[in-house]
């Protein structure tokens, strides 16, 4: 039994949109496992579409969330008690302090 062109796309993006989730939610087991139940729901909506058109908007679709995952996503963890965050952007990782927001924020 053959898998059609549209099911084997289907399926591809799916699981770049994982790995994608996977990448930039690393170290946040919630944050992944919450993006991998809504990307299941919003797949399942769609699973016996047969409109082409349907099917192909909804895959671009999957793919600009996944570019826009890799390219506007930052994540700040607290690595230790204290007001310093390491931040994740694009790759790259730097330290911020952001000890007199964070107090300002609380007041």
């Amino acid at each position: 039994m053959s898998i059609s062109p549209s099911k084997q796309a289907a399926i591809a993006v799916y699981r770049n949109l994982l790995k994608t989730q996977r990448q930039v939610f690393v170290g946040d087991p919630k944050a992944i496992q919450a993006a991998k139940k809504e990307t299941y729901a919003r797949f399942m909506q769609y699973k016996n579409e047969s409109n082409v058109d349907i099917l192909e908007e909804k895959l671009e679709l999957a793919d600009q969330v996944s570019a826009l995952l890799r390219q506007n996503v930052v994540v700040a963890v607290r690595e230790e008690e204290g007001s310093l965050l390491k931040l994740h952007i694009k790759g790259r990782e730097g330290n911020i302090d952001f000890g007199d927001v964070a107090g300002q924020a609380k007041k």
